[in-house]
């Protein structure tokens, strides 16, 4: 729920076709579907695509399958209600306190709805749904950018590609002032002739600086946090918080790596809109690049599987969920193997790719915030959108 905007994507898992007819059929749910969650994290809401690749899904316990009638209702006008603070606040006023907070199918039916005639409610899904089509497309864009930048990476300083095309007389795949900064051979350690393995330490910069909640008092702060982090790909900066512990000062052009559960993937380029003060929950590592490296390198280095399956050797904790990385530890490990010019050229074509990522992320943003301001003013009929023809205006009631 979440990872793909509107729609249900995956990862699914998986029960066979018995256990599906003997015991799962009243948790069925189609391509089409609404689906609701009932309990934990109430407020989910998310749409299984219509070129689903299942013709059955199975709902768990903790949500539910919504199916609109066509002749009553559009369906993504529903999706949008079930979003809107309208029903939010239904949700609240509704929630079963006993054990863990949630609704159920009977309060769902129960909610009371005034809705606008099917016509409208289309052009209302239409508009806010144009939106969410152009924050879709900048997520899918920034996977495919984030994966070159990283397929880059690791045939440079990983699999040493264009050094093991050389040895086998393959022909030039990079321009030819890329081409010559790779030797043609490997050494006796396997690595390319003439480069070095680095520390961290000694391509990382590793900031500890905290400050109290005292000292933030009265200022303007983005605060990037492992919760805001976790809620969705396009990464949430914590505003209008009361900050309660103490945080890490982020500098300009860091990267952030979790040190909680290395298991799960956690890098972060923070970007602010503007100055404010930067800082970060303590589970964050904050890094700068240094020497000849860049903040591009040090990114897709946290991002590589091999670096992923070396963190996972190096957690301290006996608990599995609390598992954490040790810095001392983690800045002595040798990380990267190179030398100082195919670092800053590495830097040089991947920073385009990396800022284009960001670009699209701000501009995610500001899509998020005003179909998050149009959403409520749409479904209450404060504001109306009005389709005559080819032609569509907005007037206010």
């Amino acid at each position: 729920m979440g990872s793909g905007g509107r729609s249900i994507v995956g990862p699914f898992a998986y029960v066979s076709e018995k256990k599906f007819l003997d015991t799962l059929t009243s948790n069925a749910a189609e391509p089409g579907d609404i689906i609701v969650t009932q309990r934990g994290t109430l407020g989910q809401v998310a749409i299984i695509p219509d070129k689903a690749p299942h013709e059955k899904y199975v709902v768990s316990q903790s949500q539910m399958a919504v199916r609109v009638d066509p002749e009553k209702a559009d369906r993504d006008f529903v999706y949008y209600f079930l979003t809107s603070p309208i029903f939010n606040e239904y949700v609240e006023r509704a929630t079963i306190q006993t054990g863990v907070p949630h609704i159920n199918l009977g309060l769902l039916r129960d909610a009371e709805v005034v809705w606008p005639p099917i016509p409208e409610q289309k052009v209302i899904s239409a508009t806010l749904g144009a939106l969410d089509d152009k924050i879709e497309l900048n997520r899918k864009m920034n996977e495919t950018l984030d994966a070159m930048a990283r397929a880059l990476f690791r045939d440079w300083f990983v699999d040493f590609g264009p050094t093991r095309a050389k040895m086998e007389g393959r022909p030039a795949y990079l321009s030819k002032d890329l081409w010559s900064l790779f030797p043609d051979r490997l050494d006796e350690e396997s690595i390319p002739d003439g480069w070095n393995l680095f520390k961290l330490e000694q391509i990382a910069e590793y900031h500890t600086k905290t400050t109290s909640p005292e000292g933030m008092a009265h200022l303007e702060v983005e605060h990037f946090s492992l919760p805001a982090f976790d809620k969705g790909q396009i990464p949430a900066i914590d505003q209008g918080v009361t900050i309660k512990s103490n945080k890490t000062f982020v500098p300009r052009d860091a990267v952030l790596l979790s040190k909680l559960n290395p298991e799960i993937p956690r890098i972060w380029m923070p970007e602010a809109p503007d100055q404010r003060l930067q800082v970060c929950s303590t589970e964050f590592l904050a890094f700068t690049a240094k020497g000849e490296a860049g903040r591009c390198l040090i990114f897709c280095l946290f991002s590589d599987d091999r670096f992923r399956g070396m963190l996972q050797g190096m957690v301290t904790g006996t608990s599995k969920s609390h598992q954490r990385i040790s810095p001392p530890s983690l800045l002595n490990r040798d990380v990267v193997v190179g030398k100082p010019e195919a670092f800053s050229m590495f830097e040089r074509l991947v920073s385009p790719l990396l800022e284009r990522v960001r670009s699209n992320r701000a501009e995610s943003r500001t899509l998020a915030q005003t179909r998050d301001l149009l959403l409520p003013r749409l479904m209450s009929g404060e504001l109306r959108v009005v389709a005559d023809g080819q032609r569509m205006e907005s007037a206010e009631c």
